[in-house]
């Protein structure tokens, strides 16, 4: 192999002109767009329905509906369309840079949802600065802005990123017939399955290791009381951070030329930074769950 194919840095301007392209194929995919249409439909839905005499709660839970529909559509549609950018690949002998390259740029294209969930979470901020939550919302005055921040960024814009990549790892790695689907289940299963031990108020930090954890019970329909789970929300941004990195680098080993020592690294330094903030979210900040006060003039409808 000649040393342009053993360098991951040798087709940088290259990169970014297919990651333009592949945006601009997954921004025209129908289903993207759909998912879009839904996400922020419900956005406007919940936050109309506030009123001064019920004004919006649940807002650490909001984030979902971007990580359901705008993440998990990612997936299915990226590890299509990784598969589509091969298949053109192979078809075009002068196919621009290695398959590092391309999956790079797929990767990159994936910053698109991110700004899905990004939209999303500002929205949300924003119906929590023009109506003053509920009382059960009582964290966004007592816990640190960091704290909410950290939790809103990791499960919306975040989580949307992450559906994306872990696509591109599925277009890469996985050939067989409705593979996308499959991890798409998985996936639903294993966030929902792990969010278990929250509940269990002497260790609700283990629900943590999931890509996607809640933060907040929702309404007690009996008395307007709320519990916000414990752990620390800022380490576990960081922990899903680098669970979106190594997806990324382990779609990129698929490419044998791209298997350097610089990469082998790159994924070693990652994955022990994940698992370091992994650790540090279920160790520091609160690790015991809070409930918030009965709301006096709560009643279910």
């Amino acid at each position: 192999m000649t040393s342009t194919h053993s360098s991951l840095n040798t087709a940088g301007p290259s990169v970014g002109a297919m990651a333009t392209i592949e945006a601009k194929r997954l921004v025209r995919n129908p289903f993207f767009l759909l998912a879009n249409v839904v996400t922020f439909g419900l956005l406007v839905m919940m936050a109309v329905q506030g009123t001064e005499a019920k004004p919006p709660g649940d807002l650490l839970s909001w984030p979902v509906v971007p990580a359901f529909f705008v993440g998990l559509t990612s997936l299915v549609v990226m590890a299509r369309q990784t598969r589509s950018t091969e298949g053109a690949a192979e078809a075009i002998i002068a196919a621009p840079g290695t398959e590092a390259h391309r999956t790079l740029a797929l990767g990159l294209a994936c910053l698109v949802p991110a700004v899905s969930g990004l939209l999303f979470m500002l929205g949300e901020i924003a119906v929590a600065a023009t109506q003053k939550p509920v009382p059960m919302e009582w964290w966004f005055g007592t816990m640190s802005d960091a704290h909410v921040l950290a939790a809103l960024t990791a499960n919306a814009p975040v989580a949307c990123l992450g559906g994306g990549l872990l696509g591109v790892l599925v277009g890469r790695w996985l050939r067989f017939p409705g593979a996308a689907a499959v991890v798409v289940v998985a996936l639903v299963a294993v966030c929902m399955l792990g969010q278990y031990p929250a509940e269990e108020t002497t260790h609700p930090v283990l629900r943590l290791w999931t890509p996607w954890a809640t933060w907040q019970s929702g309404t007690n329909e009996e008395d307007g009381t709320a519990v916000a789970y414990g752990g620390s929300a800022i380490w576990y941004l960081v922990y899903t951070m680098c669970l979106c990195g190594s997806a990324l680098i382990a779609a990129m080993w698929h490419d044998r030329v791209a298997r350097v020592a610089q990469l082998r690294a790159l994924f070693a330094g990652v994955v022990v930074v994940g698992l370091a903030a992994l650790a540090l979210s279920m160790t520091t900040g609160t690790t015991a769950n809070r409930t918030s006060d009965p709301v006096p003039w709560f009643h279910a409808d």
